[in-house]
């Protein structure tokens, strides 16, 4: 009887020392992730709506070509839908809701979407936002040329970025045809201007005829001082409209992530 006694506080001890305590933790952090809860950020709005699609090709050491990659990007009022292998096998669809702040992962081929939190994709992107990328450095230098070359439909001028201390050249073939700014929507919540400081830099380099100025159509990067190209990224299309059916999941069953904790 004693010995059952002491079992059962002891029992009693270890719940209220660390079970208790470890529930609680759990319930905060779920608390932290839910929709309701998500009120640091602002519904954001896209200006512009747009539909831009990219088409990215890495390549072995030996100039092969190792893989294809294309990501439509379509930019809605509040949210964007980002499509990547479109009409492929391994085609995956990620939905940003805004107002609804959620973001689904979509199964297109099984009419399925998995509902989540938006808050941790904008916490990434403030991350990634605050890091940058930066073609301004100390050690990088961009060069004009004079050679042309009609992209797509766009004239295109190459400009050549090279960094001597990270060993790495770049090819950039930019176009002042594209009469759409881009920079005031949003990406993963955050928005684009904020990504890198190129989108803002214009205005930093306006006296720098060496410096790009208008949309990047095409770039080829370079590694190690290498003149074979490890990656290569075309931007295939632009348009100043977004299809509907890109933000329309009424069809589709939705699992929502949060039901199940």
């Amino acid at each position: 009887m004693i010995k059952r006694k002491i079992k059962n506080e002891v029992r009693k001890d270890m719940k209220e020392q660390h079970a208790e305590p470890q529930r609680e933790k759990e319930r905060e952090a779920i608390e932290d992730i839910t929709y309701e809860n998500d009120k640091c950020y602002p519904i954001p709005e896209n200006p512009v709506k747009a539909t831009l699609v990219m088409e990215t090709k890495s390549f072995k050491n030996n100039g092969k070509l190792k893989e294809t990659m294309t990501v439509k990007m379509v930019f809605g009022n509040t949210g964007e839908c980002m499509i990547m292998n479109e009409g492929d096998k391994n085609e995956a669809r990620m939905l940003f809701d805004y107002e609804g702040a959620a973001t689904y992962m979509i199964n297109e081929k099984g009419k399925t979407a998995t509902k989540m939190p938006m808050i941790n994709f904008q916490k990434m992107a403030k991350k990634k936002a605050e890091s940058g990328v930066d073609f301004e450095d100390d050690n990088g230098q961009w060069k004009r040329t004079d050679e042309q070359q009609d992209i797509y439909g766009f004239n295109c001028r190459k400009y050549i970025y090279t960094n001597k201390k990270e060993k790495t050249k770049m090819y950039a073939w930019v176009s002042q045809d594209i009469n759409i700014d881009l920079n005031g929507n949003h990406l993963f919540g955050g928005q684009i201007k904020y990504f890198s400081k190129m989108a803002t830099s214009n205005k930093i380099k306006n006296v720098d005829e060496n410096f790009p100025k208008g949309m990047m159509v095409r770039y080829v990067y370079f590694e190690k001082n290498s003149d074979t190209p490890s990656m290569q990224m075309n931007i295939t299309t632009f348009q100043k409209t977004s299809d509907d059916k890109y933000f329309d999941i009424s069809s589709y069953k939705v699992n929502d992530v949060l039901d199940g904790l």
